[in-house]
This record gives structure tokens, sequence and C-alpha cells, in this order.
């Protein structure tokens, strides 16, 4: 099959949609995607020749005019439309967006000064507090699929695994067993149970990270991310113990993947258990909260 040549137009008319899938899902996980990371998976699996990475920014630019044609909201005022999805596509070098995201941001956030051509070099403070912002709004809003759907007129496509290795990596739960399900879909329906102030949070179940480890449960609020690991009453001491460190391993990955310098990330275990006092001492030392939930919990 022939190569799609990496020009203006096949960019837009080629790249726009597959980036946008990218982007949401990006955004769902709070994550950001560099403009390396574009350029391989546009030629590994849209079938382009090469792309110079600083050419991602047309389909970029394109996505985002097209969301904000097409969105039934584009007539209320910025902080009531979908926010900038552009502003997880970061350069390598500094993990920000480069200057071609700055008339979208200027607009935003109503500030004429973050369009001009140098302000990223001349105020690297600002323009990471403006992207900062941003990226906080994207990270809160929920309404991805309806996004993409009034934007292509189809809806969302579940995202494709990363990658061919197998080793670390659950894709289904075919191991999991009857206690350990039940729990983890009790926590995933129940955050006003485990804190009453995660009662509004929005939660998942089986969360895929950049490191391929897959997290139980995840809270997300505006300014916090809570990842969670479920420990059934099938689990020995060894068992929780180890899931101690799973959840020290899942809140250092999940803040690397943060496009914030200072997320808010906690991690939770939540057991069916007491545990021992050397597992408590090391819960504090590393610390990482704890939750005995209910022996015998309802499911339907």
């Amino acid at each position: 099959m022939a190569k799609i040549r990496a020009t203006n137009e096949n960019l837009k008319k080629h790249a726009t949609k597959p980036l946008t899938q990218w982007l949401i899902d990006a955004a769902k996980r709070r994550r950001s995607i560099t403009y390396g990371e574009v350029e391989r998976r546009l030629e590994a699996e849209i079938g382009f020749s090469y792309i110079n990475p600083r050419r991602v920014g047309i389909p970029a630019g394109a996505l985002m005019s097209d969301i904000q044609k097409k969105w039934p909201e584009k007539k209320k005022k910025w902080p009531e439309k979908c926010p900038l999805l552009n502003i997880l596509l970061v350069r390598q070098d500094i993990l920000l967006p480069g200057d071609g995201a700055g008339p979208f941001m200027a607009r935003y956030l109503n500030d004429r000064d973050l369009k001009s051509n140098d302000f990223r070099q001349k105020n690297p403070k600002r323009w990471r507090d403006a992207c900062e912002k941003i990226a906080t709004d994207v990270y809160a809003f929920e309404d991805w699929d309806q996004v993409y759907h009034h934007t292509f007129d189809e809806h969302l496509p579940t995202p494709k695994p990363q990658g061919k290795e197998k080793d670390g990596i659950r894709h289904n739960r075919k191991g999991e067993g009857v206690n350990h399900r039940n729990l983890r879909m009790w926590v995933k329906n129940n955050p006003g149970k485990i804190k009453k102030s995660y009662k509004n949070f929005r939660s998942d179940t089986e969360v895929v990270l950049d490191s391929a480890d897959r997290v139980d449960v995840v809270y997300y609020d505006r300014n916090m991310t809570v990842a969670i690991e479920v420990k059934s009453r099938d689990s020995n001491d060894e068992d929780l113990r180890r899931g101690i460190f799973q959840c020290i391993k899942y809140r250092a990955v999940m803040k690397a993947m943060d496009i914030r310098s200072e997320p808010k990330v906690d991690a939770l275990l939540v057991t069916q258990k007491d545990l021992p006092g050397d597992l408590k001492s090391l819960l504090r030392r590393n610390e990482i909260r704890h939750f005995k939930a209910p022996r015998r919990i309802a499911t339907k």
C-alpha cells in the first residue's frame, strides 16, 4: 500500500481524526502526548510517510477549529465551552505546548500576550502557568465522547492498547477471582463510602497507565486523582504488602504522566482485612492511605 504523503492537505484530511482520538484518550487518563509520539503513530498506524514532528501542529490546529465550529456550545463564553484539547500536545524538551498553541490559549484565557511569537521564550513561567490552568480544565471536562460525536458524526472508538510486549500487561481479567471483582466494582461504584469528600468524583476501573500497569480503580476530581489498589478477603499478607508497593508505583507514574508540574495524586489501598503492624508502618512511611471495606458487600 502506498504511503500517504505528509502534505498540509493530507495531514488535515487523514491525521485530524486519529489525533483527536489520541488526545481525548490522553485527557481521560490525565497525561500528555509529544509531537514525536504522534509522528511515529501517524506513520505506523495511519500510513504516512516521514513527518517532521513540528508539522504535527497542522492537524492539531485543524482539530481545534473543527471542534469549535461543531460543538453546540460554541456560542457560549469560553468557561462554558469545550476546553483546549491541543494543550496536551507537547514538545518533548519542555513537556509543554509549542508556540502554535498561543493564539488558542490567548483567546481561551482572554490574554492577548500569549499569542506573541516570542512570549513562551521570554515568559516561561507565565506560559507554564497558563498551560497548567488550561490542562486542569481539560482533565476535568467530562463530555469528550459528545465532543467527538458532534465533530465527526460518529462515536468515539475504544482506544487500542499500545505496545506489543505482553509482559506486565493484563489486557483482561480472566484470572480475577469473584471476591476481587466484587470488591473492585464496589469501590468503583461507591466513592462516597470510601470518603465523603469523594462522593462526586468521577470513577473508572482498570485504568491502564503509560507503564502498562492496570490500576484497579481511579477517582478523578478537578484538582485531584486517587489511584486505588484493591485486595479482597482472599489476599494474604504478601499480597497486601505487594499492594502497598503497587500504590507507590501508581502514584509516581500518574504524577509523571500529568502535564502539570505538581499534580495532586493520592494512593489508597482498599482491603477487606486488617493490616498487621509492619504493613501499617510501611503505609505511614510512604504516605499511602488505607480503607477497610466490609468483608461482605452487596453485589448487583
